[in-house]
């Protein structure tokens, strides 16, 4: 392991903007205020400053320990990371953010020991990239992991293939709709009129702020459905201005069942 690991993770510029805010500069130190909370002051600036990690050389250094004993690699880590610094000991805590080390067997499947994500939850459905085998103490790849972007991009299909099955769009503003009652429906979408109200902003002038118009939506009002109208259209600010039932003839024209 790398002895400058915990430079190259934590010691990097930090984020945010690093502009001035606006308006004159206070001169006269009577002026300035004696206290000031962290949250006023971090709300009335204008740009916040944060952390800015590069986890990847800890990420890559666990993945090419991959079949070692956890308990060598362990050793390494200490030696580089000491607990009695706090920068260091931030990058300790990181190592257990890919490393699932509490790890149980049951019916020969893999399980969390732990609380967190959830008591007793699967490894091969954990965020986890690497595991500490209990019975050998070697660590090992999940080979079920999946990261945040296949995670998304399987929720985006499963939402596509729901929405396929009870919703049919014919053009922008007509759409066939699978309803409670069983029935196929021709549903005709109209814009949600909006106007522009003025609110006060709890920090700062007042902000002009869109607001739609109540609305008789025809599916939502005859209790045919009870999903959110964006849900349900599978698009924001529409409604149904209109419905009609399809007949047994136009059903098979159109191949819906």
């Amino acid at each position: 392991m790398r002895s400058d690991m915990s430079k190259v993770i934590v010691e990097r510029p930090r984020s945010g903007g690093r502009c001035l805010r606006k308006g004159r500069r206070l001169r006269d130190p009577d002026d300035f205020r004696k206290q000031v909370g962290l949250h006023r002051a971090a709300v009335e600036a204008d740009s916040w400053k944060q952390l800015n990690e590069n986890l990847q050389p800890l990420r890559r250094y666990l993945h090419s320990q991959v079949g070692r004993p956890w308990d060598k690699v362990w050793s390494e880590i200490c030696a580089n990371l000491r607990p009695s610094s706090a920068v260091q000991q931030h990058v300790r805590d990181h190592v257990f953010d890919f490393v699932a080390r509490n790890v149980t067997v049951r019916d020969g499947e893999f399980y969390l020991a732990g609380r967190f994500p959830r008591p007793g939850a699967a490894l091969r459905d954990s965020w986890y990239e690497l595991w500490i085998d209990p019975r050998t103490g070697i660590l090992r790849r999940n080979r079920h992991h999946k990261t945040y972007r296949q995670r998304s991009r399987e929720r985006q299909r499963r939402r596509e293939a729901l929405v396929r099955r009870r919703m049919v769009p014919a053009s922008e503003n007509r759409q066939y709709h699978l309803l409670h009652d069983g029935a196929w429906w021709e549903v005709r979408l109209k814009k949600v009129p909006t106007y522009y109200q003025v609110r006060k902003a709890r920090y700062g002038p007042p902000r002009r702020v869109p607001v739609e118009e109540e609305v008789h939506d025809a599916v939502l009002g005859a209790n045919l459905s009870d999903l959110p109208r964006a849900v349900l259209y599978d698009r924001r600010g529409v409604y149904a201005a209109s419905k009609r039932q399809l007949s047994k003839k136009e059903m098979k024209r159109l191949g819906l069942r």
